[in-house]
């Protein structure tokens, strides 16, 4: 079993103040392209709906951070360990999340990276989501740099396996969008997109 020490950071971050300073949606599309998830997954693009009448209709976006600190040493390469550790927390954060969603009426949740809830997605054989109650968008996937958003609004910076050798922190960031409030219109582009599901 993997050893490794968890630090949990949050922050509250106006809408528009973010959507200004943290998202690009036709950058980050970009990058989408050059990925394998890119079509494959129905929580990456291409999507049927623009991203930026999300980000539009958040009154607040709730970043939640896990920073994990790997400890002692491991036969197995910088990225199967980092593979198994970021794992297990990415799915404490998923569930945390999808919990907190559900008790705040509008609030939607984003994942940490790419959804990997299924072995194969069924995108791939032009099937729906077998899983849309837990299935999120990530705010990557979204047009949001993470890198930036943990820099402005917690001062955290993001190292990455370079050469094979396991960073001092691996991090996951995920949020909580919330709509403005008393505006139910976030509510109502559920039907847009699996990332707005019905209660």
């Amino acid at each position: 079993m993997e050893k490794y020490s968890v630090e949990r950071f949050s922050a509250l971050c106006d809408a528009g103040d973010f959507t200004a300073s943290c998202v690009d949606v036709p950058k980050f599309l970009g990058f989408c392209r050059e990925c394998p998830n890119y079509g494959n997954n129905w929580m990456c693009p291409p999507f049927d709906f623009d991203p930026m009448t999300i980000w539009s209709y958040c009154g607040k976006i709730r970043l939640a951070v896990v920073r994990i600190k790997p400890e002692g040493e491991s036969a197995a390469s910088a990225e199967e360990r980092a593979l198994k550790i970021i794992g297990a927390e990415k799915r404490k954060l998923l569930l945390e999340l999808l919990d907190e969603e559900k008790r705040i009426r509008g609030g939607v949740s984003c994942s940490a990276g790419s959804c990997d809830l299924c072995e194969k997605c069924a995108r791939t054989e032009g099937k729906p989501c077998r899983n849309p109650q837990m299935a999120r968008h990530s705010i990557e996937s979204l047009g949001a740099d993470v890198s930036i958003a943990l820099k402005k609004y917690l001062g955290l910076e993001i190292s990455w396996i370079k050469e094979g050798k396991m960073p001092e922190y691996l991090t996951l960031a995920a949020a909580l969008l919330l709509p403005k409030e008393n505006d139910a219109t976030i509510t109502s582009l559920r039907h847009r997109s699996p990332l707005y599901l019905p209660r």
